[in-house]
């Protein structure tokens, strides 16, 4: 039994635990909502012009220009926008992973041809036929999306946790950014033991370092 089974059994059997574990869950349904609700608001201008800015602080740093092997993703709408970013890499020869969930292992990772990434802005995983799977530990420079992120590094994610299972495996040397919307930043959010602190986020503001 891994550490994440141990945890979930641990709390099924702990009646206080539970109930503590399905209030932070009902608070941070509504916590996702309401950051849904602040994105949607932007118009697409705004999306396009704060994500042309993020990525301008991203490519401009030192953790960007040494890494070698990126974990990137495919951002959605409603997410900083990531082509940009995949081209810039692509253009000095860094190598990027994209993450697919496994129901057994949580999230893999995959070197995909540019010629088999989707033109469209939609929900999207790598297909294991035309793809080449790697260790996790392979990633230099993790880029992480998520729902809110707050002043201590807490991250709030779509719900699934995988990105923090991943995290939890990373190489000791691999650093982590988080990519936000300024305006996805929460006073403070709830925190579960499993949960895997941002070092630093990057908004249109600029770069943001956590102790």
């Amino acid at each position: 039994m891994d550490r994440w089974q141990t945890l979930s059994t641990g709390l099924a059997c702990d009646p206080k635990a539970g109930s503590v574990n399905r209030m932070s869950g009902v608070k941070k349904a509504a916590l996702r909502e309401e950051m849904r609700a602040r994105v949607a608001r932007l118009t697409e201008e705004e999306r396009r012009v704060a994500s042309g800015q993020i990525e301008q602080v991203v490519v401009g740093r030192e953790e960007w220009k040494s890494a070698t092997v990126l974990g990137l993703y495919l951002s959605l709408t409603d997410e900083p926008q990531t082509r940009g970013l995949l081209d810039a890499a692509r253009a000095t020869g860094k190598k990027v992973l994209f993450p697919k969930i496994e129901i057994r292992e949580g999230l893999t990772w995959w070197e995909v041809s540019a010629r088999h990434l989707p033109e469209t802005r939609t929900l999207w995983e790598p297909s294991p036929d035309l793809s080449v799977r790697r260790a996790v530990e392979e990633i230099e420079l993790f880029l992480v999306p998520g729902r809110a992120f707050d002043a201590k590094g807490t991250r709030l994610g779509r719900g699934g946790g995988h990105y923090d299972r991943a995290l939890s495996r990373r190489g000791r040397s691999s650093k982590v950014l988080g990519m936000f919307f300024d305006l996805q930043e929460a006073e403070e959010l709830p925190r579960e033991p499993h949960d895997i602190s941002l070092p630093a986020v990057v908004t249109e503001k600029g770069w943001r370092k956590f102790e």
